[in-house]
Order: C-alpha cells, then sequence, then structure tokens
C-alpha cells in the first residue's frame, strides 16, 4: 500500500536511524510520529528541527524537546474541514476504509486499532 503512493517503507527496530537516513538519501527535514515509544527522540537524533517533529502520541517528550503537538484536533475548524472536503470531493485526497463496524461493535473496532498497522481508517456506523 506505502509503495503504491510513492512511499519508501521502513523496518522497524534497531538500526531504523540509519535505514531512515538512506531511504531519505541523507538529511531527514521533518517527522510526524504516530505511534509513540520513542519516535521522537529517534527524531531528534536523526537530526530534525523540534519544530519540524509533531506527534499525536508522546506528549511528554514532546514537550521535553520542544516538539508540536498537533494530533488533538487543533486544525480542525471550519476552513481546513472545508478544504479536506473539497481536496476528497475531487479525489485529490484519498480516505483509505480499513473496515466498517455497527455501533454495538465498537469494542471490536477499538480491538482493531489496539493490534497497530491498520490500513486505513475504521468507521462505526450508528
Amino acid at each position: 500500500m506505502l509503495k503504491d503512493r510513492g512511499v519508501v517503507p521502513v523496518e522497524y527496530g534497531e538500526g531504523a536511524a540509519e535505514r531512515i537516513r538512506q531511504a531519505a538519501g541523507g538529511n531527514v527535514d521533518a517527522f510526524i510520529d504516530t505511534f509513540g515509544d520513542g519516535y521522537v527522540d529517534l527524531a531528534v537524533e536523526l537530526g530534525v528541527r523540534p519544530e519540524r517533529i509533531n506527534t499525536i502520541r508522546d506528549w511528554q517528550t514532546a514537550a521535553r524537546v520542544g516538539a508540536r503537538t498537533y494530533g488533538e484536533g487543533s486544525a480542525a475548524c471550519a476552513v481546513v474541514l472545508g478544504e479536506l472536503a473539497r481536496l476528497a470531493a475531487s479525489g485529490e485526497l484519498e480516505v483509505p476504509i480499513a473496515r466498517t463496524y455497527p455501533l454495538e461493535r465498537v469494542r471490536d473496532a477499538f480491538r482493531e486499532l489496539e493490534r497497530g498497522h491498520t490500513h486505513g481508517k475504521i468507521v462505526l456506523r450508528p
């Protein structure tokens, strides 16, 4: 899925910093952490300036190093949401749906999210 979108996947674990540098061709300019567990520190190790690091999970480390935490809805204003809707309607923004669940199966939906590596969004239906 990632390769089809021009992304170079990099394996997690020991040596990830070097693999990321190699995939990036040397320098890493920005870093988005959607997982937590040491990735803000990894971004700092890679030489990314704190204002170019954003995490939606590791607020404590972000506060320590001066990184951003813009994943909690701070950009969910009418202008941004309108632009996202326009991009989705025109086909310029893809929002892959991994799976839908009826609302009464919300626990199953959360269990799937907890396993990680979901390829798309989980949608709850009323």
